[in-house]
């Protein structure tokens, strides 16, 4: 048996249920535990039904023999003696380790950020994450507004008063008729100061207007959306144009980042952060052609080259 656990948000669930198709697909009994990567983490819970996706669990005594974790007298007294006998193994690197997808008898824990653990059934995995399933639920959650929105004065106005907020409905009606370019903007945690170490100073004000420019000169009539975690957030300078628009919709964080998520999967062309968010999106943008921009490095002093996908751009500023 293989457990898998869940853990981290929407994007790195999806990377981890990616993984346990690809296991079940090579005939492996494999379980996903959601319990265990949520018990210190507040701020996260799994992320995964909105799209209708179930998966077999782990029983406790299944996780107790896997990561020897039994109460029983005798077994905390072995584990104080001799140590913890866990069947486990973390992934401590980004880059792609083959050897995951042939063991057995095992508990992983990790991100597992790479397409090549999982494009042997690509198919299945977009199959999973079926945008009109999830539009579907979150029309049955309340989520997903039908209802004219106020669209009154122009694109830039609405971005500085907040008036004239639109539905998810018209924004993907606009998405579709458009040459739509989705920009992710990540802030939130990773703007803590243990986390900016590891992120910091890679998706920059010269990334983004980098980005801009390249969509603009490939697509003259491309129309820009911003989508952000932080709704505090003031843009200032670098989007202050016309055909930048700032997305927001209303509802909790939690909730919105489905909509959302929607919208950015079904923009035409790309500007990612470094965020499995925008990785997802992009990845299951079903448009033929596509642009995808990326930053030339995706984490800090972190080789994630196997994070890349063939039809990404690097963009390396000078």
């Amino acid at each position: 048996m293989v457990i898998i656990q869940l853990a981290g948000g929407l994007g790195n669930q999806m990377f981890q249920y990616a993984l346990y198709l690809q296991l079940k697909s090579l005939g492996k009994e494999v379980k996903i535990d959601d319990v265990s990567g949520f018990a210190e983490d507040a701020q996260r819970e799994p992320a995964l039904a909105p799209f209708g996706i179930t998966y077999e669990k782990p029983t406790q005594k299944e996780l107790q023999e896997m990561l020897d974790s039994s109460m029983l007298p005798w077994r905390r007294m072995r584990r104080k003696l001799f140590g913890r006998r866990k069947k486990s193994y973390f992934e401590e690197s980004k880059l792609f380790i083959p050897e995951v997808l042939t063991w057995d008898d095992i508990y992983l824990e990790g991100y597992w950020q790479s397409e090549k653990y999982f494009q042997a059934v690509s198919d299945r995995v977009r199959e999973a994450y079926d945008m009109d399933r999830l539009i579907e639920w979150l029309k049955q959650e309340g989520l997903w507004d039908e209802e004219e929105g106020l669209t009154g004065g122009s694109r830039s106005a609405r971005n500085e008063s907040g008036a004239g907020r639109k539905s998810a409905s018209q924004y993907l009606k606009e998405i579709y008729n458009e040459c739509s370019v989705s920009i992710h903007v990540r802030r939130g945690d990773y703007l803590t100061p243990e986390n900016q170490a590891l992120f910091g100073g890679i998706c920059t004000d010269a990334y983004y207007r980098e980005g801009i420019r390249r969509m603009r000169e490939r697509y003259p009539q491309c129309r820009f959306y911003l989508f952000c975690n932080d709704r505090e957030w003031k843009s200032g300078g670098t989007w202050k144009e016309e055909d930048v628009e700032r997305v927001t919709l209303p509802g909790n964080r939690r909730d919105v980042d489905y909509a959302e998520f929607v919208l950015m999967s079904r923009c035409k062309h790309h500007i990612l952060a470094n965020s499995s968010f925008s990785w997802w999106a992009s990845y299951l943008n079903p448009h033929p052609v596509k642009s995808v921009f990326v930053p030339d490095r995706w984490l800090n002093g972190i080789d994630c080259r196997d994070c890349y996908r063939e039809d990404m751009e690097k963009i390396v500023l000078h």
